[in-house]
């Protein structure tokens, strides 16, 4: 992984850490804000316009780096709660669906 991978991965990370940290949503839009501006900066997301006009968004970072981190996470939930990663898996997916628009 390059350094600029891994820095979005700990952006990423960042992320969570800021906005989990209150239940302020200045605080959480302030977290989300600057996690935002750092992924710009590293190129976590990169826009290459093609001479023929057709724009071309790279993302290859930012999925490594959130790929990493769930897999990361998901081998330390097996280990305590016995369960497979496709269990695991499949948690995380109904969380996900349940997840209401607000």
């Amino acid at each position: 992984m390059d350094a600029a991978t891994r820095q979005t991965a700990q952006t990423l990370i960042d992320f969570y850490a800021g906005f989990a940290a209150s239940d302020d949503e200045a605080e959480q839009r302030a977290a989300f804000e600057t996690s935002l501006a750092t992924l710009n900066e590293g190129d976590a997301l990169i826009a290459t316009m093609e001479e023929d006009g057709e724009l071309t968004l790279d993302f290859t970072r930012l999925l490594l780096a959130s790929g990493v981190a769930v897999q990361w996470l998901m081998q330390r939930l097996r280990v305590p709660t016995g369960k497979s990663t496709e269990a695991l898996t499949f948690e995380l997916r109904t969380f996900i669906d349940a997840l209401a628009d607000d």
